[in-house]
């Protein structure tokens, strides 16, 4: 199928949706892949879990020049929209913050969203958050809006406050702050981090009529209602963090490793996952997912080396299928 719409333009129609989309929320280039073969229509790169996958904790260590890289390397990955953490922007001034929307653009991303927090940045429900004051970030999303304008009316900008979980915080200040986006700046979307409850959800999606808002509660919210709920209480987007099993499950897996004192838990695991071969869980390394696929690559090679070509693929008995 031949995609003629702009990535951005896409993802803005999503925000859009009366109903609540799911997006698969991941790091790296072959998670974005794996969001688009599962046939999910956009993908987020977390700024948190990107962090935490370089080494460094979430507050603010990665640099503009770094993070628009990797999500360079994401976006170019997949043919899907690729919407992304920014953090504060990456001030101090509206001038930087104007070349971090260029930046973000020129790298194919299709929407970022930045919060109202202090320098330096805290992840979101940690202690010692502090935010700007209102003109600040009022300033801080106009900057960004303005630069969006000039170069891609539909490049998402999305105003996150942290006023729940900032010192002092509370529900009516996330609020009052969320309201103060959608009303003093042409941000497209309004995203409330860290609530508590899903009663809290309902009750700031409420708030924010006639702009498109979602919530990204509290990791320690492990309910989560069905996307009929959800599209009735008006969540936009539902983040779904669907890599945090890749985190933990290698884990275990180091510890077994340890304990057994050989590769022997590993070895049982792929044995078990071999069984799976012909089904769609069955994933190898990951190789099934890279672009340009194995395949792709061996008909380039017959097509513009076939003299270099020494075997044949399909009936090489040392090739793996």
């Amino acid at each position: 199928m031949t995609i003629t719409q702009k990535k951005t333009t896409r993802l803005k129609a999503l925000f859009h949706r009366p109903e609540t989309v799911i997006m698969p929320f991941g790091i790296m280039p072959i998670h974005a892949q794996m969001a688009e073969a599962a046939g999910f229509e956009a993908f987020e790169v977390s700024g948190g879990m990107t962090a935490f996958w370089y080494g460094v904790p979430d507050v603010g260590l990665l640099t503009m020049t770094e993070v628009v890289a990797h999500c360079k390397r994401v976006a170019d990955s997949v043919d899907i929209p690729v919407f992304c953490d920014a953090d504060t922007a990456y001030g101090p001034g509206p001038a930087s913050i104007r070349r971090t929307v260029q930046e973000f653009i020129g790298a194919g991303v299709a929407g970022i969203h930045i919060e109202d927090q202090a320098d330096p940045k805290k992840a979101g429900g940690q202690t010692g958050i502090a935010l700007v004051d209102d003109e600040v970030a009022i300033g801080r999303l106009n900057a960004a809006c303005d630069a969006r304008d000039e170069l891609d009316p539909d490049f998402v900008i999305v105003a996150r406050t942290d006023g729940y979980g900032a010192g002092g915080g509370s529900l009516e200040e996330a609020i009052r702050r969320g309201r103060l986006y959608a009303q003093e700046t042409s941000a497209d979307v309004v995203f409330y981090e860290g609530l508590h409850t899903w009663e809290q959800i309902r009750e700031a999606l409420a708030a924010t009529p006639g702009t498109p808002a979602y919530v990204i509660p509290s990791s320690n919210l492990n309910t989560r209602p069905g996307l009929a709920e959800l599209t009735g209480m008006g969540q936009s987007i539902e983040v779904t963090p669907f890599i945090y099993p890749g985190v933990i499950e290698p884990w275990k897996m180091l510890l077994d490793i340890r304990e057994n004192g050989s590769s022997e838990p590993l070895a049982d695991y792929m044995a078990k996952h071999h069984t799976l071969k012909g089904t769609d869980l069955f994933v190898g390394p990951g190789d099934r997912f890279v672009r340009p696929s194995y395949q792709d690559v061996r008909g380039y090679e017959e097509k513009y080396l076939p003299g270099s070509m020494q075997r044949d693929y399909a009936n090489n008995p040392n090739v793996d299928d």
